[in-house]
């Protein structure tokens, strides 16, 4: 493990992350471990704890009590306090004079999750800097993993060949037979059977009603898209700006989300490198926004316990400035991770969808699927010709988020942009923008993390960093509360 770069990371992000937890462990082995064990365990890639790192004094490292005894007490717990239990790695790892331990979790095999803390029954997951209780939906999603995660091939009872759009059937059907020659012989119903649009009995299947229908939602109410447009999902008072729901097959859901996304954002002056002329380009890139929408659409997951839930499109006005949209749907990955994504051959949850989405048109004309596996390597593309940051996924097993954002002019983005200045000082961008908002007034911690849109650990961990500079200082207020203001003398340097 690089140590160094994984304490820099935690620094960086003034919490622990979805990948690390750091415990300091310097007077006892600490509290919550199997939760955290049991989190990482049941979350794509596993992840890391590490013992001796104080994260109340900016992850510093301190001497953890016993570093044989630690290891033997993570490792027992890992065996004895987990249900089923799991095997971990440890390792001693020196840094700055001290000697961490360090504790490697795997991911569990699908066919043991969920993993759950023994004396609690209970099984968590591995979200950003904590670790959450599974949901009985969640909980289920991880069972039937360990099995058939085909669904889309199950016929719809109660549908019929009339549910299905003519004209588009139609359409479909001459599509099929001119891509497939084999299929040129056939009768329409064979055709529609052979490709799994319907069974021998004529009843629509899932994939066929989802790609064909006239509205599909008439069977399964909640496989639509729920839209909001949202001043920042982490404001404990988010304030809804707009909201849609699309209904319908899939191709008239996904015309419906792009049209949305095109209305709710606003355009962006770009300079033309050609003509030298200023031109109006959508904040998000068209290719970008489709296919990620279409992604979520196809891969979602059609599981029984899964269709109580929307496929959700969120666009976020984020206090720096910052526009991210981030489209989340039931289902994650599987046979590939993340860091794979876009790059190689994955298993397709619903391949029947896919295949017959790639031989139908939305009604601009636009193919749903142009090429399956050429989805993601399409956004990245779009993303980097238009100036913006790579998307960011998140797989939790049982949910795929992906995340893009577009930033003002001058806001740093990425690990290698040059840092923000307050005055004649270098801060972090979660410093700047604290500092930003005190220079208002003061406010509350509270009141920081509804503004800034930075997480409560977040701000936490900036405001010491903060005060131990004599950046800024605490006074109370109403007797109760700890309100953050400018100290003196950065007042007197603004000024």
């Amino acid at each position: 493990m690089d140590i160094q770069r994984a304490i820099e990371t935690l620094r960086r992000e003034g919490a622990d992350t979805a990948r690390c937890e750091a415990k300091r462990a310097a007077d006892g082995f600490p509290e919550n471990v199997a939760e955290t064990l049991s989190a990482f365990a049941n979350t794509p890639g596993g992840g890391d704890i590490i013992f001796g790192l104080d994260e109340s004094n900016r992850f510093t490292p301190v001497p953890v009590y016993d570093v044989a005894a630690c290891q033997r007490a993570v490792a027992s717990l890992a065996r004895d306090g987990l249900e089923p239990p799991i095997h971990i790695t440890t390792e001693v790892t020196p840094h700055d004079g001290v000697n961490l331990v360090v504790a490697h979790v795997p991911e569990a095999d699908r066919a043991l999750k969920p993993v759950r803390v023994r004396r609690s029954g209970k099984a968590y997951l591995r979200q950003h800097d904590g670790d959450y209780p599974l949901s009985d939906l969640e909980i289920q999603a991880l069972i039937a993993a360990r099995g058939n995660t085909r669904f889309d091939n199950h016929p719809v009872e109660g549908a019929a060949l009339t549910d299905l759009d003519a004209d588009q059937l139609a359409a479909y059907i001459t599509e099929r037979r001119r891509a497939s020659p084999v299929l040129t012989g056939m009768t329409d119903h064979e055709v529609l059977v052979r490709t799994g649009v319907i069974t021998h009995a004529a009843i629509p299947t899932i994939a066929g009603l989802l790609a064909l229908g006239i509205y599909p939602q008439q069977f399964f109410p909640n496989l639509g898209i729920q839209a909001s447009l949202v001043r920042d999902s982490r404001d404990p008072e988010v304030r809804t700006l707009d909201a849609a729901s699309f209904a319908g097959s899939i191709p008239t859901m996904l015309q419906a989300a792009e049209t949305w996304v095109s209305r709710v954002t606003p355009l962006a002056i770009v300079a033309n490198q050609t003509t030298g002329n200023l031109d109006n380009q959508p904040v998000f890139p068209a290719v970008a926004v489709r296919e990620l929408i279409a992604n979520a659409l196809i891969h979602r997951d059609l599981g029984p316990y899964a269709r109580t839930a929307p496929v959700t499109l969120r666009i976020e006005l984020m206090r720096d400035g910052a526009l991210q949209m981030v489209v989340s749907n039931l289902g994650g990955l599987l046979g590939l991770s993340v860091e794979s994504l876009g790059k190689t051959p994955s298993y397709l949850r619903n391949a029947w969808l896919a295949e017959i989405l790639q031989s139908v048109r939305t009604g601009d004309g636009h193919r749903v699927v142009e090429r399956l596996g050429s989805g993601i390597p399409a956004v990245r593309d779009a993303l980097e010709a238009a100036g913006l940051a790579a998307p960011v996924f998140h797989d939790l097993g049982v949910r795929f988020t992906a995340r893009i954002t577009a930033r003002p002019v001058g806001l740093p983005a990425g690990p290698d942009a040059v840092p923000p200045t307050w005055g004649n000082e270098t801060v972090t961008l979660q410093e700047a923008l604290i500092l930003t908002r005190l220079a208002d007034g003061p406010a509350t911690a509270k009141t920081l993390v509804a503004v800034t849109g930075l997480t409560p650990a977040q701000v936490r961990y900036a405001l010491r960093t903060l005060r131990d500079s004599a950046t800024v200082r605490t006074r109370r207020f109403d007797g109760r509360t700890d309100q953050y203001e400018l100290s003196a003398a950065t007042t007197t340097n603004l000024l």
